[in-house]
């Protein structure tokens, strides 16, 4: 009877090493897991960003994107570059301020989250796809999909300004987001 006894302290004692041990890898994970979120905030980064322009006339600003073929509409705010870190909306996408303006010579770049309520769908553009950018002034202009491609922050020459009337859109990609979606288009004739 003692035998069975001294057995099952044991075990129990073996149980509560396990459940401690357990705890403390949960408590791990979600240190690093809030540890990831929080660098969110500033992973859409590129390691550089493009020269602004100047000035910008606010309803020059692109204030909507629908691309109809992965059921996107949303809302776009100015995000800026303070420092290293990105600004990025949170429940729409951004328009890096300084860049291109819709409609004119120049790239402009919007980007957002890598979430299927914002920039997720992204990913399943094709060639020739369109894309909608209204801006303030309700004015609309058309781009289609010239590229897709993925690229590492480093590789900032996909923000560098254009002597045609482009379009960049970028996600986070890979492992740990690590790698960038990127969609180039290009503004259409009929809107030019």
């Amino acid at each position: 009877m003692r035998h069975s006894r001294g057995k099952k302290i044991l075990f129990q004692g073996k149980r509560g090493l396990l459940l401690i041990l357990f705890s403390f890898l949960l408590f791990a994970a979600a240190g690093f897991l809030k540890g990831y979120q929080e660098s969110q905030q500033e992973n859409l980064s590129f390691d550089s960003a493009p020269k602004f322009i100047e000035k910008i006339e606010e309803s020059d600003l692109p204030t909507q994107i629908i691309i109809p073929k992965v059921r996107i509409d949303l809302p776009v705010f100015p995000g800026k570059v303070v420092g290293d870190k990105w600004e990025i909306a949170n429940k729409g996408v951004s328009y890096l301020l300084g860049t291109g303006i819709p409609g004119r010579i120049g790239n402009t770049i919007i980007y957002g989250h890598n979430k299927k309520n914002q920039f997720g769908p992204i990913r399943w553009l094709k060639k020739d796809d369109e894309i909608k950018i209204i801006n303030g002034k309700k004015e609309e202009f058309i781009y289609k999909v010239a590229e897709t491609k993925v690229v590492y922050p480093n590789q900032v020459e996909v923000l560098a300004p254009t002597q045609d009337s482009t379009l960049t859109l970028y996600t986070c990609a890979g492992i740990l987001d690590r790698q960038r979606f990127v969609i180039i288009a290009r503004l259409q004739p009929k809107n030019i």
